[in-house]
């Protein structure tokens, strides 16, 4: 089958950018006549998705605050550039012969054939006040155009990341998603970590990005202390300009608790050497924030690491909450319990950790191609 994955807007190295790739890498292998599109390339951020590979077809297509830089409205941009897409690219893809068009970004309904929402574009999860309201309903008023096309002729396969997220899809648009898990290199991370002793060591992975509420990290730490843990605690995970007053309140919080002894913050590191430490943790430990799938989760699991989450998100509902249902936090003091369970407890953590690298394995590539296929083939 001919078929177009289109990802209209190629600007960073992120988890999107990647679910487009693999479905495009993974439609090649099974097959099928597939190409990559997008409307706007950045070379830097493909350099770091596929180096050395050819870059996805370009289609110059105009839309409006194209001119804005990446991280400013990034939701309105998406859907204006859709709006674009759907007035001049979707034509254009059909008449070359395009049997399923796949879109991979914009995160609404769209009257392609087949659309992977890794959240609902118009619900807002970090709140704000009367400006942020405002940038929602701006948001809204844009995707009118696309939700009414698409109830016209609605894309025929919806997908998204979890079955949490796949409630909010529902709750945004009346829609039902199907779960297509985005692809985890379990089967690496988990051969580097059986090479490697585990450690006392508490890892968390992720942006320094105000929303994550990485500040409560400090918090986890002084409780788990008090109740006789000896560990150390690395926050690793990527910068940008906005990261400056997180990674400050960060460090001031393990200041104010006395635990800046045992807290770490490690910035932009080789994925070699994140990879090392994944292997030594024993416990994964994610912020208070509801991940919609959460790769890093499942990357610590992958390694053995025994997740503590909070208890909201895909990363609860889809991964932590099957290993073991008391690996749930919503407090600090549950979270600190919880890693005191674990490390207080060799046997239970072992049982424990085995179970987490079994659950991983549900979101191998592997386990992506071959769901993909199916849902494909029914689309034939």
């Amino acid at each position: 089958m001919k078929v177009a994955v289109v990802h209209t807007l190629i600007e960073e190295a992120g988890g999107g950018e990647r679910l487009a790739i693999s479905v495009y890498r993974a439609l090649r292998e099974l097959g099928h006549e597939a190409d990559l599109y997008t409307m706007r390339l950045s070379a830097s951020a493909w350099q770091l998705l596929a180096p050395g590979e050819p870059p996805p077809r370009v289609l110059d297509i105009g839309f409006p605050l194209e001119g804005i830089s990446r991280n400013r409205l990034t939701r309105l941009r998406r859907i204006l550039a859709l709006r674009a897409f759907m007035r001049d690219g979707l034509p254009r893809l059909r008449e070359e012969g395009y049997e399923l068009i796949f879109e991979t970004q914009a995160n609404v309904p769209f009257p392609s054939d087949a659309v992977y929402i890794h959240y609902p574009a118009l619900l807002d999860y970090m709140g704000g006040g009367g400006l942020r309201r405002a940038y929602n309903l701006a948001v809204r008023l844009a995707a009118r155009p696309v939700l009414r096309e698409a109830s016209r002729r609605p894309p025929r396969l919806v997908l998204t990341n979890s079955s949490w997220t796949a409630e909010k899809v529902k709750q945004a648009y009346g829609v039902e998603a199907r779960v297509l898990y985005p692809p985890v290199e379990v089967e690496a991370i988990g051969e580097a970590a059986r090479k490697v002793e585990k450690e006392p060591l508490v890892l968390t992975v992720s942006r320094f990005s105000p929303e994550k509420r990485l500040d409560v990290i400090p918090a986890i730490a002084r409780a788990a202390r008090e109740m006789g843990v000896r560990a150390e605690f690395y926050i690793v995970g990527s910068t940008a300009s906005y990261s400056g007053p997180v990674i400050e309140a960060i460090m001031g919080e393990a200041r104010r608790l006395g635990v800046d002894d045992m807290v770490h913050l490690k910035f932009n590191v080789p994925r070699g050497e994140l990879l090392g430490l994944y292997a030594r943790a024993k416990i994964y430990l994610h912020p208070p924030f509801a991940e919609h799938f959460g790769i890093a989760i499942a990357e610590g699991m992958a390694a053995g690491a025994v997740p503590v989450v909070y208890r909201d998100g895909g990363g609860w509902t889809d991964m932590a909450s099957r290993v073991d249902r008391g690996l749930g936090y919503a407090t600090p003091e549950e979270a600190a319990r919880a890693i005191s369970g674990l490390l207080g407890d060799e046997e239970r953590w072992s049982k424990l950790s085995a179970a987490s690298a079994e659950v991983a394995r549900r979101f191998s590539y592997s386990s992506f191609k071959e769901s993909l296929a199916k849902y494909v083939n029914e689309l034939k």
